[in-house]
């Protein structure tokens, strides 16, 4: 048995006397019938091995070592409350979702990323809505692709909607927890918008976050200069904000509009007559974007309050 498990677990060491149970890293049982003890190091050993060796063999414990789970172990790092539940220094990311579906989807969601990441994920549930997938670096990076592609294969296969943010790869040592809490709120921000979009990232999130600084002096004159002038036309504003969001491809901005290029191209023309602003240069766009925010926030908040 022990040529077998040595295949599973390549750290596995048999030993005589019971080790020092000082181990936070390794797990440490005791084979009652040869009378021998191994230990194996965790980040070899899944919840299912875990749960097949306990079901074998003895676990032992050091005096006062409570019974917490990885799932916990992670949520406290991530809340700055205990250390990286890792035995080598690496970086890692974490890729947020949200989920709003009121059945319990986490044996469908566990089966999804074991299938589609295989061992390069790790999930942690934060709630029954919430949950975070841990990437350390390795020789590969799951792109935008990779995600894209998960998010359909769930929505094909379990009928699963999910809203994801793809943090940025950190050092896991301090201040990590900074780092999550910060694109832990930048995902909020994006989903309190509640946009069309699936996946968001610092990229897609900063310009909520800008609008959130500026100045009231400095919302006064967009006021003035634009959204009085066009009369907070939100057709307007959404074809002046998609074009800005696609690289001013008038095309692929129409097709998301669901209308013909040329209506685009009507939109625009009437937004630049009323504003004397062209949006087909930056500058003129940056300033209508900032406007087209501006207004899409006012409304879900009084859209809010009469809800």
């Amino acid at each position: 048995m022990s040529t077998n498990l040595a295949t599973l677990f390549p750290s596995i060491e048999l030993l005589s006397e019971c080790p020092n149970l000082n181990e936070t890293y390794t797990y440490i049982f005791h084979n009652e019938k040869l009378n021998c003890w191994m230990t194996i190091d965790k980040n070899e050993v899944s919840d299912r091995e875990y749960a097949l060796l306990c079901s074998l063999f003895q676990e032992v414990k050091p005096a006062g070592l409570t019974n917490e789970s990885l799932a916990e172990k992670w949520i406290k790092f991530l809340h700055d409350k205990g250390p990286v539940p890792l035995k080598k220094d690496t970086e890692i990311r974490i890729i947020q979702l949200h989920f709003n579906v009121k059945e319990a989807i986490e044996s469908h969601l566990e089966e999804a990323v074991k299938l589609f990441f295989d061992d390069a994920m790790r999930l942690i549930f934060i709630s029954s809505e919430d949950a975070v997938l841990i990437e350390e670096k390795s020789s590969y990076i799951h792109t935008l692709d990779d995600f894209s592609s998960f998010i359909v294969a769930l929505e094909s296969d379990f009928f699963i909607t999910v809203k994801m943010y793809i943090g940025k790869f950190h050092p896991t040592t301090q201040p990590f927890a900074s780092h999550f809490i910060t694109e832990q709120k930048w995902f909020f921000k994006g989903l309190s918008r509640n946009r069309a979009e699936q996946i968001y990232s610092m990229q897609n999130t900063f310009p909520f976050i800008l609008i959130d600084q500026i100045s009231e002096e400095l919302k006064q004159i967009i006021h003035k200069e634009i959204l009085e002038p066009i009369e907070y036309d939100m057709e307007l504003l959404q074809s002046v904000q998609l074009l800005f969001e696609n690289g001013f491809n008038a095309s692929v901005a129409a097709k998301k509009l669901h209308v013909h290029r040329n209506t685009l191209q009507y939109r625009l023309s009437k937004f630049q007559v009323v504003t004397d602003i062209n949006v087909r240069n930056f500058d003129g766009a940056l300033v209508a974007y900032c406007a087209s925010l501006i207004a899409m926030e006012e409304y879900t908040n009084r859209t809010t309050l009469n809800d």
